[in-house]
């Protein structure tokens, strides 16, 4: 009796809070927001963003491009691999900072998670002391795998060509090899595709052997994601599932280094796009089809159940047949927000 009417006084209490969350947003955010799936004018903004990807950025670069072939290859593999994810982290962490610290209701609607409290915000001194020291934790180990590992494992690839008796994939950095728009979006597709199975399979490896997930659950100390968590991998896990399938996809493919760092940049925005906590709909990696969503993953930290892509939820429907119980949480969500919403129209 007493379990049931604690889960009672929790439900009702959630409930109070929305309603009040809701309440004081100004119309129209007081309706159910779109999803990053579904055609909205948010859809536009964010296809707007990956056509500056792929057309403005190349010719902003180009005219200093050739700059790197002062460089050796491997330098040049090494520095874009590593600057790609150190600007991005940085830069994307500093936007989202004022994000988290303002909660402003135009965003908060659309926080995965809705029902329950950011952990900074929660009245346990326990969880706010919890949650600071796994940032800071976060910020250590995310520091060292992209200026320790991600250097060591484009070396280890180039070592391993040689060792082979392999002539090392060519990073082109003259004009004269500048790919063509149709080059650039061919290579990016495969190299995304690649990608994303190399992800996907180990990724699933990582949940299958205990053996595995013992460096894997480290990861999954966030269960309310933030940004920093988006790179806060053991060793052995980010070599595994993170560094491996993107430089072998690299190696297969075979792209401009141009190329190459326009890709990274789409594979590290998705990375820190699945862990910031909220589905923004203006999302530029989420709104084509066959894209995974940011609440998959964020379902995936809170249940461990399935949802094992990133970029692309292909794989999960052609091997897995999709995920039933992402189906039945969403649905629930849906639900939830559905009912939250009817109640504060009736309050107004």
């Amino acid at each position: 009796n007493s379990t049931i009417r604690d889960t009672r006084n929790r439900c009702t209490a959630v409930k109070t809070r929305m309603k009040n969350s809701l309440k004081t947003m100004s119309s129209p955010y007081s309706t159910i927001p779109p999803r990053q799936n579904e055609p909205s004018i948010w859809t536009i903004v964010a296809a707007v963003q990956s056509m500056i990807w792929l057309f403005v950025l190349p010719q902003l670069c180009r005219p200093v491009w050739h700059h790197l072939g002062s460089f050796s290859p491997v330098t040049v593999e090494v520095l874009l691999t590593t600057s790609s994810g150190v600007v991005q982290v940085v830069l994307f962490n500093l936007c989202m900072l004022p994000i988290y610290y303002m909660q402003h209701p135009f965003f908060e609607q659309y926080k995965i998670q809705f029902t329950d409290p950011w952990p900074w915000t929660n009245k346990s001194p326990k969880v706010r002391d919890e949650f600071w020291a796994l940032s800071l934790r976060s910020v250590k180990i995310t520091t060292f795998n992209l200026l320790c590992l991600i250097p060591c494992l484009v070396l280890l690839k180039t070592c391993a060509f040689s060792l082979l008796g392999l002539e090392p994939p060519p990073f082109q950095t003259d004009d004269e090899s500048w790919p063509t728009h149709v080059k650039m979006m061919r290579d990016n597709i495969l190299m995304t595709l690649l990608h994303e199975f190399g992800f996907y399979s180990t990724h699933r490896l990582m949940h299958t052997y205990p053996s595995l997930y013992k460096y894997h659950k480290i990861h999954h100390e966030y269960k309310m994601n933030t940004t920093l968590a988006a790179q806060h991998n053991h060793p052995v896990d980010y070599i595994i599932s993170i560094g491996t399938p993107a430089l072998m996809s690299s190696a297969i493919v075979q792209p401009h280094s141009f190329v190459f760092f326009q890709w990274s940049i789409w594979v590290v925005y998705a990375n820190l796009d699945d862990h910031c906590g909220y589905s923004f709909p203006w999302s530029p990696v989420r709104w084509f089809p066959f894209a995974a969503l940011t609440d998959e993953h964020e379902f995936h930290h809170l249940k461990n159940l399935g949802c094992f892509g990133s970029k692309l939820d292909l794989y999960e429907k052609l091997l897995q047949g999709g995920n039933k119980w992402y189906d039945v949480w969403l649905e629930k969500q849906r639900e939830l927000r559905s009912s939250l919403a009817g109640v504060t129209e009736k309050d107004d």
